[in-house]
Order: structure tokens, then sequence, then C-alpha cells
């Protein structure tokens, strides 16, 4: 096997490549921090040595992490903490050669990755750079010194946003915070990191100014005073607990570990470091991120790319805000796609919707209006069905009506190709039935996204009775490369994320015809850890589409008794979010607020406070349904479930999703509760599969 790292001399500079055999990333996993180890020992022996650059051979980008693997084993505290010092000492060793380290940095440059960069001296970046310390996002803090350098490189309350978010940096704002000292084109790179190696090595001071002037300002020097480091850190704090509601542990000791250290010397701080890493790194909450981490990454292991075929023309039938938003998404991809509707206004109006959406992200990227013009160039507007020969996947996203998505479907086929796939973007309606009346029934799948299609990060692929293995695949590799989490899913109503979610907001629509406290229960579950409560969830969702979901659950399965809150609620006109009033009122300015209304409208006592009793009528008959729901192989995996629920419904990822809690709480301690449920309040409560056997999960 060849090493991970080369050595080459080059006029003086000596030039070191990255590139891990038989893997498509760089990770910094204990035997490559081996190899760099001995390398550096190495250069401190070379002479005549002017200058070391580090560069990545891998497409992907420079350095992807730390090995997560190694992470998530460890359970000792001070083995944790031995972890960190080992990398700290390793990137101080470099830190501390007597030449100029410049990193040359392309695409993907994360966690460990970063923390190298740091390291180095100087860094130059291609334009495609994305640079993160996304360690808080995984319960620990960055351990290899980005608590300690980062701070001491660019001004704190930037620093202090990199490392508690886990925010991504693209290459111009990299540059213009000082994190970066140059930015180049990608075929530039590497031989212009090896002249600012040259150029550094001679004479530092031009290059150190240009940085001085990025990261100066009379903010930032106030920042850097004993009471602006103490403002700063402070604010940082209210915003955390605001945000976080005391949740999640590590940005809080990734805080308490930067105030602490601000103005120690970088071993003390990096000591300090350690032992925080190791203390945070055998967490629950840590061990739960972690999973959700696997949760993002685990459709990759069944995808077999390069063996399926990846759609790479699209079309989308419907031009309305999901129509839209899909088109938009492919063609970001680099896709071309037709948007088509049957109203040349309604097609306007969408393409107009995807460049009002393109255009500030784009500037906010750095990127010109050239970048929203190439995109918009993939995108081709038509009333017509002509052209459509070229295209390999048809995404019909018109009004949820089953009759109507019937008729779209032979409508479309006869201008199809015979390899091109059509999909449905239902949340509800059965894909078997639309099988039926086509004339190839095993290239019909369901695609169903979520809206706002740019942000929600899953898609249900739906296989319907006829669908073949073969037009799973594609719809899976064609999810992948969108950037979206793809899981697969029976053809049964609800499919597997709605099913939850109204089985959840029916039974707290339930509750508060029982006299609960509507409000109260928002609180409750927003408390618990939820990013919203179930009635502001009906707002956001839309009462009416509510009403319309639950309706049709509730007659799928004979044993949930239907709410009526949701109904009344519909047919006194109020939607919700998108029409300014629903249990909330949604003013243009300022924050939603409870509607005074709302109770008289749907005659809503409030009397009794909520207690756990509720709390776990709502969340303990979720994991019921999805316990019923992997009996009924709606999903293949409790991965799966936790999956929608983390990524679309919000369930807490300190929790570690759905399925993952209840193995924490116990499955025993919810049957007892779940079976005490049923006595009192019916069948729906009766314990299912895995938790009716008082079994994991996991196994």
């Amino acid at each position: 096997m060849s090493e991970p790292f080369t050595l080459e001399l080059v006029q003086g500079v000596a030039l070191l490549t990255l590139d891990v055999p038989e893997a498509s990333v760089n990770v910094l996993s204990t035997p490559i921090m081996r190899q760099l180890d001995k390398l550096i020992e190495q250069l401190e022996g070379m002479s005549g040595l002017t200058a070391v650059a580090i560069h990545s051979a891998k497409k992907s980008g420079f350095v992807a992490g730390a090995d997560i693997s190694e992470i998530e084993g460890v359970e000792d505290p001070e083995i944790g903490a031995d972890l960190a010092r080992n990398g700290q000492r390793i990137f101080t060793r470099l830190e501390r050669l007597k030449v100029p380290v410049v990193a040359a940095l392309h695409g993907h440059c994360m966690g460990g990755g970063t923390e190298l960069a740091l390291a180095c001296h100087y860094r130059i970046a291609a334009d495609n750079l994305t640079m993160a310390l996304p360690e808080t996002r995984l319960g620990i803090l960055p351990g290899f010194g980005g608590t300690q350098r980062l701070p001491r490189l660019i001004p704190l309350n930037q620093a202090l946003d990199m490392i508690l978010s886990g925010r991504t940096y693209r290459a111009p704002k990299a540059l213009s915070c000082g994190l970066i000292d140059q930015r180049v084109p990608m075929d530039k790179l590497k031989d212009a990191a090896i002249d600012l190696a040259r150029q550094v090595a001679a004479n530092p001071s031009q290059v150190l100014s240009k940085r001085r002037a990025r990261s100066g300002g009379l903010l930032n020097a106030l920042a850097k005073t004993p009471l602006g480091c103490k403002l700063v850190i402070s604010m940082a704090r209210k915003q955390l607990l605001r945000t976080t509601g005391g949740n999640y542990p590590a940005p809080l000791k990734a805080l308490k570990v930067i105030g602490q250290t601000l103005g120690l010397s970088l071993d003390r701080g990096l000591d300090i470091e350690a032992q925080a890493l190791g203390e945070l790194i055998v967490s629950r909450e840590s061990k739960n991120l972690i999973h959700i981490y696997h949760l993002t990454q685990r459709h990759r292991k069944s995808l077999r790319l390069g063996e399926v075929h990846l759609p790479k023309q699209a079309a989308i039938l419907g031009a309305g805000v999901m129509g839209s938003g899909i088109a938009q998404l492919i063609a970001e991809k680099g896709i071309p796609v037709i948007l088509r509707d049957l109203n040349s206004d309604v097609v306007e109006k969408g393409l107009a919707h995807i460049r009002a959406a393109l255009t500030p992200k784009y500037l906010k990227r750095g990127l010109g209006q050239d970048a929203v013009d190439k995109v918009m160039g993939r995108i081709t507007g038509t009333t017509s069905l002509d052209n459509f020969q070229a295209v390999e996947l048809v995404i019909e996203a018109v009004v949820e009506n089953l009759e109507i998505k019937k008729k779209v479907l032979q409508e479309i086929e006869p201008h199809l190709n015979d390899k091109a796939i059509f999909a449905t973007n239902t949340s509800a309606l059965s894909v078997s039935a639309m099988q039926q009346v086509g004339n190839r029934p095993s290239i019909v799948g369901g695609l169903h996204f979520f809206n706002p299609v740019s942000r929600m990060p899953l898609v249900e692929i739906i296989r319907g009775k006829e669908t073949t293995r073969e037009t799973l695949d594609s719809l899976l590799a064609f999810a992948d490369k969108l950037g979206k989490t793809p899981i697969t899913v029976a053809d049964r109503p609800g499919f597997l994320v709605n099913r939850l979610l109204m089985v959840y907001l029916n039974e707290a629509g339930l509750l508060a015809e029982e006299g609960f406290d509507w409000l109260d229960l928002d609180h409750q579950i927003k408390k618990f850890g939820l990013p919203m409560g179930p009635f502001r969830l009906i707002d956001e969702v839309g009462i009416d589409v509510a009403a319309e979901v639950g309706t049709t659950l509730c007659n799928a399965f004979s044993y949930l008794p239907e709410s009526r809150l949701m109904k009344e609620a519909s047919s006194s006109g109020l939607l919700g979010k998108k029409g300014k009033k629903g249990f909330y009122t949604y003013p243009k300015q300022g924050k939603p607020a409870p509607n005074p209304a709302i109770d008289s409208t749907l005659n809503l006592s409030r009397s009794s406070k909520p207690d756990t009793e509720q709390l776990h009528r709502m969340l303990y008959l979720m994991v019921n349904e999805a316990a019923r729901c992997l009996e009924e192989e709606v999903v293949d995996s409790p991965y799966d479930v936790d999956t929608g629920m983390v990524f679309v419904i919000g369930f807490p990822p300190f929790q570690g999703g759905l399925c993952r809690w209840a193995d924490n709480v116990g499955n025993e301690i919810i049957a007892k509760e779940l079976d005490q449920l049923a006595e009192q309040y019916g069948e729906r409560f009766i314990p299912q599969g895995v938790i009716a056997r008082k079994k994991t999960f996991y196994t």
C-alpha cells in the first residue's frame, strides 16, 4: 500500500502531498497522524530547507476531519484527553518548525483539517474552499488546538461564531476575516502555494500586514481588550443559552475554555482544551450526536454509484412553490431541468421565484450575477410537452389529488423515452394506485420532498408495489446527488414521517380538547428540545393541510380517534402561518404571538396544566407508532425512523432520535406506561412491536 504523504523538494520548498490510499477523502486517523509526525521529524533535520507547503491530492478537498470511529469508541475521559494531546503535540511541532509552513486548501477543510491549517503559518485557498470546525455538532470541541489558535488569528467574535455554531466559511468570507491569506483559482493553487512559501521565506511582512488589515477596525480592536473580551464572551453565552436551551454541553464548554484561556500561553491553553475534550467525548450527548452524523452518511453505504443510472436531465411538472423549489435545487447541482406548467403565468412566476431565491444566496457567498445566470440557464420554462424525449427523470409536483396525478402520468408517458423514470412528489397518496394507470408501472416511484425544499435535508423514496430495485436505486442516487438524505419507505398511508407527525399532532389536539392548556403543551415540548411545540408546528405545516392529512390517516388507521381541532380551525378560516393567523398570529414584524381568539373559536377551556403524563402521551405514542411502522416494514430499520424524526420534525439531535431516545429511557418503562394509558384512553396506546416485546430498537 502506498504512503499517505509524499515529500518532494521544489527549489528549497518541501512540498507535502496528502493522499490517503483507497479513500475518497483524507481523514486524520491515528496512523495518518503518526505518519505526519515522522515527516515533521524528517523536516526538522533537513538542511537548506527554506519553507514547507502542504496540499491534498484529493479532488474532494484538503482534509475531511478526524476519524469519527476513533472518537465514538472512547469511554474514558483520560483516553479522550490523551487523543487530543497527541494531535496537539504533532500540530505544535509543525507550527514550531524553523521555516514558514503554508497550507494550500481546497474543497472541504473540516475539523482536524482546519486545525492542521491553523497550525500552519500561512493559508492559501482555492475558490471552492469550504472551511469549518464542526466538532460542537458532534458534542465535542476542537481538540487539536482549534480553540486556541483560531481566536489568536481572527477577531474573537468570528472565532466564536465558527467554533460554537460549527458554521462553514467559504473562501470569500475566510479571506475577509483573515482566516486565509490568499484566494486563487483551483488550477493555480499548487504553484501559488509554492510561490507564497518562497515569498514569506524571503519577506513575510507584506502578507502579515494584509492579514492584520483584514482583521483590524475599531470594533475588533476593542474586542481584544480585557473588557472587550469579557463582553464578547458574555454576549455569546447569553446567545447560546437562548438558542440551545442549555441542552448542548459542547458549545458551552468550548466557550468556557476560550474564556478561561484568553491571555494564557498556548501550551497551558492546549492542556485545558484537551481536558475539556476528554470530558465531552464520553457524554451521552456526544454519543447521540455522533449517531445523528451516521444517519446522514448511512445511505451512502448502500448506494451503488457507478453501477446505477443517474438521471442527467430532469423535468418538473407543476411550477408552484414546491415545483420551482425542486427545479432550483436540481439546476444548482448542474443538471438541466424543464419546468413545465399548464399556465404560462405560473411558469414565469416560478422562474421569478427561483431567481429571487438565488440572487441573495449567491451574493452572500461572494458570487456575482453571472453565477445566478448560470443556474438559471439550466432551467427551461415551458407549457409544452415537446422536447421531453431526452428527459430521464420526471417529477410531478401538481396539486395533491390522486385523480389529477393519474391524469398527469397518462398525459406525459407517451412523450418519454423508454428509460425515463416518473416520480411523484406526493406527501400521502398511494404510489401503487398511480402505477395502475401507466403502461410501465416499474418505473413509477415516489420522491417526497419536504417544504421548503432548499432547507429540508430529507427525501422519502416511496416504493410502490411494482417499483423495481433499479428504479429505487436511481432515485436514491439522484437524491444523494441533490445533497439530500434519502430513506426508502413502503407505500403506506402517510409513508413514515407524516404518519408519525400526525399521530403526535392529533394527540396534542385531543389533549387540548380535554382541557389541557395548549400553550403549555407547546412550552413543554420546546423544553424537551424540539424547535417548536405541536400547535406552532400545525401553524407551520398549514392548518388546512394538517386537517386533511389527519383525516386521511385516522380513516386509514381505525385505532386513531380524530381530534376535531384542525378541522374546526380550518373551517373557521384559520390557515396558520401562511394565512398570518392560526393558533398564533404572525405580524409582519416581530415574533409570533398566541392568538387571543383561538380559545373561543375552538371552545377550548385551557383549565388544566399539563404534566409529564401529557408529555408522554404525545412522545410515547410516537415511539409506539414507530414500533408499529417497523413491524409493518414501512421502513427497514430504526435508523430510518431516527433520520426522519430528526431531519424533518426536529426531534432533538442531542437525544439521538426517537428510537435511540426510547432505548435510553428504557422500553420496559415505556411499555408499562403505555399499558396504563391504553386502559384509560384506548387501543392506540397498546404496546406494539419491540415495545410489546420489551426489547430495544437498536441491538
